[in-house]
């Protein structure tokens, strides 16, 4: 899908012999704006997740935005009155959501951190009312790396907390594919993100940088293993991710109602593979 940008920085099989947080750090590190725009103009998958969130976090909660990189989520729940610290692996993204807070007159902590190890940072040793770990799940290719980040994560999350969790769709990366460039399926590099895809199954190598694609039914077992109580499992763009680019130059209204229909389908199993993102919230239970 996008394994082309990636290949065309990385040959051979260097990647084996280099931390992919580095290489995450540098896409990232690269254009904190990119990432800023990408959630701009009104995207379903920032609207239906705020609306989400506007349901469990409270003005004057705190909240740690783990992976929350040029800090649009920041930015939205410190508007809101919340306590905020925004994590993350990359120093530009934390310069830049620095710069956006004072631009919008919000103030919030910022640390910059690896999610892997969030257990041994010493700069996090509170808990917290809620916890955002949307960034990393896209990036840790290794199983093993999910499951530190994701108790370390709840380490810091206190009992009866919410746990907000996102990950990229496989299916949705192939959505994303067809919408905008599909003339890259015959390139060999896109092989294993399709072989996987045909047979039902997630991927994790090579993308727009180092990313993990998780199947759509694999999310839910997933997230079993540990001490939470599913309280949402919903894609984020609703069944707008495929038609994108034809509904955003619509006018106000037409957009409102089909963020409507997205908004009131998007936890119904049947539409989840229209969406790009998949979010998880779920309760700390112990």
């Amino acid at each position: 899908m996008v394994v082309l940008v990636y290949s065309l920085m990385v040959t051979g099989d260097i990647s084996m012999r280099i931390d992919d947080a580095v290489i995450v750090k540098a896409h990232y590190d690269a254009d904190p704006q990119k990432e800023w725009d990408r959630l701009a103009g009104g995207r379903f998958e920032y609207r239906i997740a705020t609306r989400y969130m506007e349901k469990y976090i409270e003005p004057g909660d705190s909240v740690l935005d783990i992976g929350g990189g040029p800090g649009r989520y920041s930015i939205w729940l410190a508007n809101r009155g919340c306590d905020v610290t925004l994590f993350d692996l990359s120093e530009q993204n934390i310069e830049f959501a620095r710069s956006k807070a004072a631009e919008y007159n919000v103030d919030f902590k910022t640390i910059a951190g690896d999610a892997r190890y969030i257990s041994a940072n010493p700069k996090l040793a509170r808990k917290y009312d809620h916890v955002l770990i949307m960034g990393p799940l896209y990036h840790l290719v290794d199983e093993n790396d999910r499951i530190s980040s994701l108790r370390g994560a709840l380490s810091r999350l206190k009992k009866g907390g919410k746990l907000f969790a996102s990950f990229i769709s496989h299916i949705g990366g192939m959505v994303f594919m067809l919408r905008e460039c599909p003339e890259l399926i015959t390139l060999p590099a896109e092989r294993p993100f399709i072989d996987a895809l045909i047979n039902g199954r997630s991927y994790g190598g090579d993308g727009f940088t180092r990313a993990f694609f998780a199947y759509p039914d694999s999310v839910l077992p997933f997230m079993e293993q540990f001490p939470l109580k599913k309280l949402h499992f919903f894609g984020q763009e609703g069944i707008s991710s495929p038609f994108f680019n034809r509904i955003m130059p619509l006018s106000r209204e037409a957009v409102d109602e089909w963020f409507r229909i997205s908004l009131a389908v998007c936890e119904k199993p049947e539409f989840l593979s229209y969406s790009e993102h998949l979010m998880y919230i779920g309760e700390k239970t112990k």
